[in-house]
């Protein structure tokens, strides 16, 4: 299978399918489109993709199941999120709501340097 790099929209799908997945097991399309406020084609078409790339397993009309693959990569995406969220409202004093929006962006293009430097002031 050719390696793709995953998208910015892609890693969130992910990412929520990996927090639908922490509830329940059993992960449908209907949970991810309302989830993300996202048409049923649209959640749809993403899990395509992702299966496509290995990261979930899913059969027309079933539940989705995440990989092995999947699960280690929704991980470091959530970690990503929560270190930057947390150093914003902590260290910036960025409100919960903002914060989080801002962390949904910059997590997507972030240095991992940058990161570790942003997880090093916040244990300090």
């Amino acid at each position: 299978m050719d390696e793709k790099k995953i998208s910015a929209s892609l890693e969130d799908y992910l990412k929520t399918m990996f927090q639908l997945h922490q509830t329940d097991i059993t992960i449908r399309i209907s949970d991810i489109s309302k989830c993300m406020e996202v048409s049923k084609a649209s959640a749809s078409h993403a899990v395509t993709l992702l299966a496509e790339m290995g990261y979930v397993d899913h059969f027309r009309y079933g539940p989705i199941l995440l990989t092995h693959k999947g699960i280690a990569v929704a991980e470091g995406l959530l970690a990503k999120y929560n270190t930057i969220k947390f150093f914003l409202e902590r260290i910036l004093g960025v409100g919960e709501v903002l914060a989080g929006s801002e962390a949904c962006a910059i997590e997507h293009n972030i240095h991992e340097d940058t990161l570790q430097r942003m997880s090093a002031l916040l244990e300090a």
